[in-house]
Order: C-alpha cells, then sequence, then structure tokens
C-alpha cells in the first residue's frame, strides 16, 4: 500500500496567483472523474483570488465539462499548450501544424493503419471507428465524428493524435523522430497508447507562457501540478512545481512538492495549503 508522503509547505505560498493543472492522471482519478475533493478545493482557491487552469493534451471540448463543473469561463491550456483561452474564454493563442507536415503524418498512419484523432478548436475528429475510437470516447465522454485520412488531409489542425497498442506507438515515435521532414515537429507521448504531433515548439510550459504573460503574472507567482512526461517543460517553468506521487519517475524527480495520488485527491492537498497561507500567513505539513 502506498504511503502518502509527509510535505512541508513554505509561507511564500501564499504568493502564488495562478495554478496550471493536468486532468489525466492528476486531477482527474483512475476512473477518469474528478475527485470531489479536488473540485472543492478548486472552487475554494478561485473564491481566495486565485486563478485554477486545467493542462492537458486533450482537446478543448472534452475539457470544457471539467471547467463547468468547476464554475469557470476560463483559463484553459489545451492540446498541450498549440490553444490556449483566457478567463472569458477568449482565444489567447493557437498554433497549427502546416498542411505539408499534415500530410507525412497522416501518409504514415495510412500505411500501418493506425487510428488518428485531428484536433482543430473545438472539434475533434476520428480518421475511422473501431476499438481505439471507443477507447478514446470512454476516456473522454466524447461521441465519435469519423472524418476518414483523405478528408483529414484538407483540413487545418492544431494537433494531431496517433491511438495504438503501446509497443506499435513506441515503434512509431522512434521511426517518425528520424523523419527529417518533421524535425520541426513535436512529438509527445501524453499516454503509453498516445502519440501527439503539434507545431514545432509546443508543449505546455510555452502554452502557460503565453496565459501568464496575457495574465501579467511572472511564473515566480504560478504552481503547476502534474504527473507525465508532456508536464516536464511546465513544471521546469514554474516558481512551485508539484506532481502526485503516481508521477512517471522524471516528474517526480523534478517535482519541488510530490503529493499523494490522484486517487488519493493529492491535488486538493496541494490547493488546500495555497488556501491556508492565504487565509493565515502559515502553512503546516
Amino acid at each position: 500500500m502506498r504511503t502518502s508522503p509527509q510535505i512541508w509547505y513554505p509561507h511564500s505560498m501564499r504568493d502564488i496567483r495562478l495554478v496550471a493543472c493536468d486532468m489525466d492522471g492528476t486531477f482527474l482519478t483512475s476512473s477518469r472523474t474528478p475527485h470531489p475533493a479536488n473540485i472543492q478545493a478548486a472552487r475554494n482557491l478561485a473564491n481566495r483570488g486565485v486563478i485554477f487552469c486545467l493542462a492537458s493534451g486533450r482537446g478543448i471540448i472534452t475539457m470544457r465539462p471539467l471547467l463547468a463543473e468547476l464554475g469557470q469561463k476560463g483559463p484553459l491550456v489545451s492540446s498541450n499548450g498549440a490553444l490556449v483561452t483566457g478567463l472569458n474564454n477568449e482565444t489567447v493563442f493557437e498554433a497549427e501544424l502546416s498542411s505539408s507536415i499534415t500530410g507525412v503524418i497522416l501518409d504514415y498512419a495510412e500505411a500501418k493503419n493506425i487510428h488518428v484523432n485531428r484536433y482543430h478548436q473545438d472539434s475533434i475528429t476520428f480518421s475511422q471507428s473501431g476499438r481505439f475510437a471507443d477507447l478514446y470516447a470512454s476516456r473522454t465522454g466524447l461521441t465519435p465524428i469519423i472524418e476518414p485520412i483523405n478528408s483529414m488531409r484538407q483540413s487545418p489542425a492544431t494537433k494531431l493524435l496517433f491511438i495504438a497498442e503501446p509497443d506499435q506507438i513506441l515503434s512509431a515515435t522512434a521511426e517518425l523522430q528520424k523523419n527529417s521532414t518533421l524535425k520541426t515537429t513535436s512529438l509527445v507521448n501524453s499516454e503509453p497508447d498516445y502519440l501527439e504531433f503539434l507545431p514545432g515548439g509546443i508543449n505546455k510550459g510555452l502554452g502557460l507562457q503565453e496565459l501568464a504573460a496575457h495574465l501579467d503574472i511572472p511564473p515566480a507567482h504560478i504552481a503547476a501540478i502534474g504527473d507525465w512526461y508532456n508536464d516536464l517543460e511546465m513544471l521546469q517553468w514554474v516558481g512551485y512545481p508539484a506532481c502526485v506521487s503516481n508521477a512517471a519517475p522524471e516528474i517526480l524527480q523534478i517535482s519541488q512538492y510530490k503529493l499523494p495520488t490522484n486517487d488519493e485527491a493529492g491535488v486538493s492537498t496541494f490547493l488546500n495549503a495555497i488556501i491556508e497561507a492565504k487565509s493565515e500567513g502559515i502553512v503546516l505539513p
């Protein structure tokens, strides 16, 4: 049985003005539902004047139901930083893959018969029906909209996503990283069975930087909470990096604060510490 870590928090946490938090594996439990304690803590944090921002590899349409449950209009860092919206749902930042890059990625998927999702603004489309479409739908609650690969070639994309068995994802990652056409494209493994393709240089850290600049909040006054490799740049950039204790080894290594697991509402312990710091100026473990 995993023992929850004891955490000591500094008084300076009362200076935090923005908290960015990953969804899957962090804010959400292993059943991919929000822990009630996390919901309540995020609401209480907002009542203290701290901005709470969901930051995910998910498309924005599958993040909005949780945002509504939190009673917020924004902000959001979606598609691993490729689409960022502000406090009132205004677009703060958006990046797109070029048509030539999209063509190379889709050619590979077609040749290997790999399931592809295309993301653009509020839209997520599926290249085919089947078990990987069903898998994604079960994880996100999204109803599949089928768009064959030939149609995807003609459509703009903020992000493309492969969904396949983990060994096929590893193989595709290794092969496509060697493709010189994709040398300026960001390849991200956001889940063992996911491979994401983003415009060059795009990650959650960059997306959070764009949001912070929009809100005029320096990194020293920002916290972030994550669990997986696509949270790395975000955690490296902020003043208060935290992770749930079910995080990947590299994420555990760089995080200053190691929280209880996602199933133990680890996020709430961190948010409540910030609330206590702002209330009394004293934070206990």
